[in-house]
């Protein structure tokens, strides 16, 4: 009888063993568990934060093309006035190279200069129509007569280009005053010059304009490339975008998992706490009868 008792005994201490084991490895696995789950809490955290610094980047490149976009809308609006094409052009220039005061006074010059030129090239061949049909030189007075013309139409083109950059720039108003004086001296001086010559400086402001029109050009495909190189960055952004709402949806996934599987082992882990109640309520009442 004793030895059957001590059999009992030694075989339920060996369960009650196992149990505790059992009981350690479910702790280990609850441990282990809960671990993996702060981890990817903080995973998901930090996806989501880089995210957000995803979406901020996003409308920062969004708010930065839509405020250039209409930079150069205003700056390529047409002008109404013909009379100002070549100082809206050279203006357009000197906002994109970033000139000073007196960059702008010699535009204003060299522009008073190309409209002076012009008439005296209108003048000189009005006179040698005149000749080759006459086969003379026509009277001294109707040269001066149609000299003193030409003189008020470049009095008037001069002052045209000066009202023109009175009304861009109201502050400069002495300079452009200082300019029509050096302008009429330019042009005086221009009118004791040979045909050739005005064709030699006409052909270098022609060499000019092509220099600022290469300028243009450059700056156009510039802009392109940031235009296109920006929507390439909103393309890869998208695509990223697209990647992490993946993980993301995979990480939720795997916590959800990682939370039911949390839920069973703890309730197999009650299942096992009543098992062992059960096992040392059994053995405390076999050990009374036997006393």
């Amino acid at each position: 009888m004793s030895l059957q008792l001590l059999g009992a005994g030694h075989s339920m201490k060996h369960e009650c063993t196992s149990c505790v084991a059992l009981q350690e490895e479910l702790q280990q696995l609850q441990d282990l568990s809960d671990r993996r789950a702060r981890q990817d809490h903080d995973q998901c955290v930090v996806m989501f934060q880089r995210m957000q610094e995803l979406v901020r980047l996003n409308d920062s490149l969004v708010r930065d093309y839509s405020s250039r976009d209409g930079h150069k809308k205003d700056e390529s609006a047409p002008d109404c006035s013909s009379s100002n094409a070549s100082e809206e052009f050279e203006d357009n220039d000197v906002e994109k190279e970033g000139a000073t005061e007196s960059a702008q006074m010699q535009i204003h010059r060299l522009q008073m200069i190309i409209v002076q030129q012009a008439q005296e090239l209108k003048t000189l061949r009005r006179i040698q129509r005149d000749v080759m049909a006459d086969g003379q030189v026509r009277h001294p007075a109707t040269s001066h007569w149609d000299n003193q013309r030409v003189d008020d139409e470049e009095d008037q083109g001069v002052l045209q280009v000066g009202s023109d950059g009175e009304d861009t720039d109201n502050v400069v108003g002495r300079q452009n005053n200082e300019m029509q004086s050096a302008g009429n001296r330019h042009a005086n001086q221009l009118r004791k010059l040979p045909l050739t010559s005005l064709h030699a400086q006409l052909k270098g402001k022609d060499l000019q304009l092509q220099r600022l029109q290469q300028i243009i050009a450059k700056l156009e495909s510039r802009f392109e490339k940031l235009i296109d190189r920006k929507r390439f960055m909103e393309q890869n952004f998208q695509r990223t975008a697209r990647t992490q709402q993946a993980h993301l949806k995979k990480y939720l996934a795997y916590i959800r998992q990682q939370t039911a599987e949390k839920k069973a082992l703890e309730r197999q882990l009650r299942e096992l706490k009543q098992y062992v109640d059960v096992l040392e309520k059994k053995i405390v009442d076999s050990s009374r009868h036997r006393c």
